[in-house]
């Protein structure tokens, strides 16, 4: 085995020699525009994705559908809350419907402390900490995105 192994290096020796010696390798122009117009492409794509690329109108409808959430989770929670202390009443399980009513109560509270606190600070407060929370999500977001995906596939060039 050691006869093989000496054989097959000094055949690699000779494989990198003979390739050493070989002219280099002009690629045609047209070849070169087209690789740099794809690097390009695909650079201004994955910049593309970014929520601050958006156009300001998607940036604002997103905004207001965000903002549209909480209400229609609040009402889905407090009928959600009907509903399931009906149904456990129903089903003869009062003290569970008691803890339910109870949390629920809590919850409702803490809502209305949310809804008076919001109205006591200055309604540009709270849209200054709006966006103060949606650019630090936005970072995060893109931070761990960077973190995550490489930013161009590695391209492994074959050295002589």
């Amino acid at each position: 085995m050691n006869d093989r192994t000496s054989l097959e290096k000094q055949l690699e020796q000779l494989a990198h020699q003979a390739l050493r010696e070989l002219p280099p390798c002009i690629a045609p122009a047209s070849l070169e525009a087209r690789v740099r117009r794809e690097i390009e492409r695909r650079a201004d794509s994955r910049s593309l994705a970014g929520i601050s690329r958006w156009p300001r109108a998607a940036r604002v409808l997103l905004l207001a559908a965000c903002a549209l959430c909480v209400p229609v989770a609040w009402m889905l929670a407090t009928r959600l809350r009907e509903y399931v202390g009906h149904a456990l009443a129903g089903a003869g399980v009062g003290h569970v419907v008691r803890g339910v009513r109870g949390t629920s109560r809590t919850i409702l509270d803490l809502g209305e402390l949310a809804v008076r606190l919001a109205h006591a600070i200055p309604s540009e407060w709270l849209f200054a900490g709006l966006l103060v929370v949606g650019a630090a999500y936005a970072m995060l977001g893109a931070l761990g995105y960077l973190l995550l995906y490489p930013t161009l596939p590695h391209s492994k060039a074959h050295t002589v």
